[in-house]
């Protein structure tokens, strides 16, 4: 974990990222919101039984169908950008807060997340390519890694935030007092 954070705990790896992300990030969005399947997307993410899910899928049109099994286009290769956001963005921030090389087991939930991330792809989407029919436990593997996802991304741009603050507030300002 050291060698990634030292290759990528630098400014211009995360920019690349961010644009890299904004620009897929945009996509699967602008996909989504052409069939109205925005907030499908995240009920489907959140259905923890086949019957849920089931249901969910025939109660929707065929537009909005479309937008989810078109999202898959993008969505199979955007864990990949926003695992390497998060990588390179906390790589980064912890190389400005000084962390020592004990803090980069911090980096692995990046790669966990993105690796749930697929995991709940490869689930759903024979499914919503009306490839096969939901099942259990299969909805529930997908739900719980969907949930996991999500809520190791909350943790992580809560950590960013942190880190953030941590610098302009504390690093700098002791660099600055040393230099005096």
């Amino acid at each position: 974990m050291n060698a990634l954070r030292r290759w990528l705990g630098h400014p211009l790896p995360a920019v690349i990222f961010l644009l890299i992300y904004i620009v897929s990030q945009t996509l699967i969005a602008r996909t989504l919101q052409a069939g109205n399947a925005e907030a499908l997307l995240f009920q489907f993410q959140f259905s923890y039984s086949a019957a849920e899910f089931n249901a969910l899928l025939n109660s929707i049109s065929a537009a909005q169908l479309n937008a989810l099994q078109q999202h898959f286009a993008y969505d199979h290769i955007h864990p990949v950008w926003y695992g390497l956001l998060a990588l390179s963005l906390t790589s980064w921030l912890m190389n400005l807060n000084e962390l020592s090389p004990r803090w980069s087991w911090l980096l692995l939930p990046a790669i966990l997340m993105a690796a749930l991330d697929v995991v709940e792809n490869s689930i759903h989407e024979p499914w919503l390519q009306l490839q096969s029919q939901a099942s259990d436990p299969w909805t529930l593997i997908a739900g719980v890694a969907a949930t996991s996802k999500w809520s190791l991304a909350a943790i992580y741009l809560a950590g960013a935030l942190l880190l953030t603050a941590r610098y302009f507030f504390v690093v700098r300002r002791h660099r600055g007092q040393r230099l005096r």
